[in-house]
Parts: structure tokens; C-alpha cells; sequence
């Protein structure tokens, strides 16, 4: 029950608070951009595609250490005479021909005429001479022009946090700076005139204040910036002037404590009295909340209590430093394959795919490349938001399947 004279609270669902939060929110020019050097952009969230101005591979080139030959039906039957040797790095104009065979490191351009490679551990040579001893696909072991990627081709989509594997896929296309979000600045304040900072002295009646230091974790990982941290007693005044300096050139501020319907609840009573609103949320933890612009800066109040404030982070901050970044919704930890593809028997198979929620609620997944999950396919990587992890014994994925998840770098 609220105290006499208390208005009563809106209740709300987590969706309908979270939807008004985000309404409030997300306003103005956001995303906010910068420049950033490809290297430093590790954490951030891309703000405009990055694109490939080559193609990957640049050439067709060889998949594993051997021998390339023009492949002819019976041509593996025969001696061939090794007319090159091609280490990695360097490109021949030399022709190999019929009855010819060049030797050639994995990555090296084929040479003009190659189609094929023949691994060496399938392959007699004695410098000059080659033969070869098993199976032979024509086209086996080469990797075409552009297979991985095309010229033109979005190599990485906006919205996405930039892993490793999106600055390899970013570097291998010769782009060295990209736009970026730019990071959410928000202000921090932890209520209670009952809060002591880590490391000094408890007084009989005081706690340590944890949420200052979890939110300012939280904010991190959400890719936000800390601007200000404060901590207010249960005052107005004390309380207006943290708030003054957390909004003070932030674009968000969060506020831990008095937020319920106590008679020293002074951060419901103050941000009420700017416009703001006091909601029960149908949650636990985390029902009493708070909102509210204060300075033109948009405040969310949460509980007090650790884990209600932990929570509430969870439901409505970070879905905000989400939007403010254009950020794409994370992957589940499951997804119903979508189109299948084979696994090599007897090996864990890590297949990248791209996600994206279905219509029932669950998660479809897809290989990221057609290409499958090939070592030298850079750029398809970035397209991944996932690995798909394939048991040893498993030989054929099937769509509709549905697969364990594991997040990507």
C-alpha cells in the first residue's frame, strides 16, 4: 500500500516499461558517430557498412601444400614434369601444361593452366619428376577468385560489435578506418545516506556501496562510458546536486535507490516533481521504478537492493545503450538450422553462422558462407554472429535441426 497521499503507481509489464523507456530514450541524432582507425575499433559497434574494394582471394590459389596440374581425364596416371616452384607470395606468368606440374605452397596464386592441387602427401617427387599415388578431383584443393567475397560486397553490416574476426574480415579488404557508434556517455548515482565507499571505514548503521561499481561494469560491457560517479544522500538538495553533475554532458544517467513509496524515497518524490513517472513493474526483483528528463537528460531510477538493480540494468538500461548504438540483437545459445550442410565425421565441426529471430519466437541459423566452414573464408566469418557446434559423430545437418550455439570473438 502506498502512503496516504501517495498517487498510485501506473503497473506496467516489463515490455510496456521497457517500450516507454526506450520512447524517452532514444532520442535526437543518435547514433552518434566517429572515425576510429580499424585497429582501435575492438568493442565498438559499426555505424556504417564496411565493404570490400577487392575481391577475397584476390586469385585463385592453392588450399594445401603441393603439386598444381592442368587435370585431364588420366592425366594423375602419369609422370609429370615439374616445370615451377611457387612459394607463397609470389606470382608466375609460366603456363603449366599437359603432362606438367608446378609445385606450390597453400596460399600461393596458381599459375596459369593449374585447376587442380594434389596434396603432397599424395605425390612422388624427386625435384624433377612427380607422380601421384590416389583419388584425384578435378578443381580439388584450389580456391577461387572472389569466393570468399566480391568486390563491392558488405563485408561487415552496421549495427554490429566489432569482434576480432570483423577486423580481419575489415583488414583483409584494406579498409584501415571505419565509423563507429560513439559510445553513450552516462552518469552514474548510488543513493543512501547508509552507502560507505569499498576500502573505508563501516559505521554501525552502513553498508558498502556495490551498485556504483556493478553499473559501471554493466555500462562498459553495454558499450557505454562512465562519465561521473556520485553517490547522494537521501536529501533533495544532496540529491539535486549529484544528479546536476552526473547530467552534466551525459547522454543517459542511472540512479540506484529511493525509488519505492517510503517516506525517505526522495528519488521517486524529485524526478515525479520534474515530469517524470513511478511505476510498479510486474517483475521480481526490480518492481519499483522511476524515470524521468532532468536537464534534458534522461534519467532511469532503479531499486536500491543489489540484484533489483542488477535486473533492472538488464531490462532497461541496456536495451537503451542498444539502441543509442544501433546495436544488432545478440544470438541465442539455440537455433533451428535453417539449411543444412555436412560435418566431417569424427571431427567437432564449428560451422560460422548467421542468426536471426523467426516468427514462433525462436532462432533460425544459417551457414554464414556457402562455402561453409573452409579455414581461408576471412570475410564470410564476418558474417557470422555464431558458431554452430557440430558433434564427431554427427555427418549431416539437417534443416530443422536444432544446434548448441557458441559466441564469437
Amino acid at each position: 500500500m502506498a502512503p496516504s497521499g501517495t498517487p498510485a503507481r501506473p503497473r506496467l509489464t516489463v515490455d510496456q516499461y521497457r517500450e516507454r523507456v526506450l520512447a524517452a530514450a532514444v532520442f535526437g541524432a543518435w547514433p552518434a558517430s566517429e572515425t576510429v582507425a580499424t585497429e582501435a575499433a575492438l568493442g565498438r559497434v559499426l555505424a556504417a557498412e564496411a565493404r570490400a574494394g577487392i575481391p577475397i582471394p584476390r586469385w585463385p590459389n592453392a588450399a594445401m601444400d603441393g603439386f598444381g596440374i592442368a587435370y585431364r581425364d588420366g592425366a594423375p596416371l602419369v609422370e609429370h614434369a615439374v616445370v615451377a616452384d611457387i612459394p607463397a607470395g609470389r606470382l608466375t606468368p609460366q603456363t603449366v601444361g599437359p603432362g606438367q606440374a608446378a609445385r606450390i605452397m597453400t596460399g600461393a596464386p596458381t599459375p596459369p593452366g593449374v585447376d587442380t592441387v594434389v596434396p603432397l602427401e599424395d605425390c612422388l617427387a624427386d625435384g624433377r619428376t612427380v607422380r601421384f599415388v590416389g583419388p584425384i578431383r578435378a578443381g580439388q584443393h584450389v580456391r577461387l577468385a572472389g569466393e570468399d567475397v566480391e568486390p563491392g560486397a558488405r563485408v561487415v553490416a552496421a549495427g554490429t560489435l566489432l569482434g576480432a574476426r570483423h577486423l580481419a574480415a575489415i583488414a583483409a579488404v584494406g579498409v584501415d578506418r571505419v565509423t563507429v557508434a560513439r559510445r553513450p556517455r552516462v552518469g552514474l548515482v548510488t543513493t543512501g545516506d547508509e552507502l560507505t565507499a569499498p576500502g573505508d571505514e563501516l559505521g554501525p548503521a552502513s553498508i558498502y556501496d556495490s551498485n556504483g561499481p556493478y553499473l559501471a561494469g554493466a555500462v562498459a560491457e553495454a558499450g557505454g562510458r562512465v562519465t561521473s560517479r556520485s553517490r547522494a544522500g537521501d536529501t533533495a538538495r544532496s540529491l539535486t546536486r549529484a544528479l546536476d553533475e552526473a547530467a552534466a554532458g551525459a547522454d543517459l544517467v542511472l540512479v540506484t535507490g529511493g525509488v519505492s513509496v517510503g517516506d525517505r524515497d526522495i528519488v521517486r518524490e524529485l524526478l515525479v516533481g520534474a515530469g517524470g513517472q513511478a511505476v510498479t513493474v510486474a517483475m521480481q526483483p526490480g518492481k519499483p521504478q522511476a524515470s524521468a528528463q532532468w536537464a534534458g537528460v534522461p534519467v532511469l531510477a532503479f531499486p536500491g537492493n543489489p540484484v533489483g538493480a542488477a535486473v533492472s540494468f538488464a531490462c532497461f538500461a541496456r536495451p537503451v545503450l542498444a539502441a543509442m548504438l544501433a546495436r544488432a540483437p545478440q544470438p541465442p545459445s539455440w537455433a533451428v538450422v535453417g539449411t543444412g550442410w555436412p560435418s566431417p565425421s569424427g571431427r567437432r565441426q564449428f560451422m560460422p553462422v548467421a542468426t536471426r529471430p523467426r516468427d514462433d519466437g525462436r532462432w533460425l541459423a544459417r551457414p554464414a558462407s556457402p562455402g561453409g566452414s573452409g579455414s581461408h573464408l576471412v570475410a564470410s566469418l564476418a558474417g557470422a554472429d555464431a558458431w554452430a557446434v557440430i558433434d564427431e559423430a554427427v555427418t549431416l545437418v539437417r534443416a530443422g535441426d536444432v544446434v548448441p550455439l557458441v559466441a564469437l570473438a
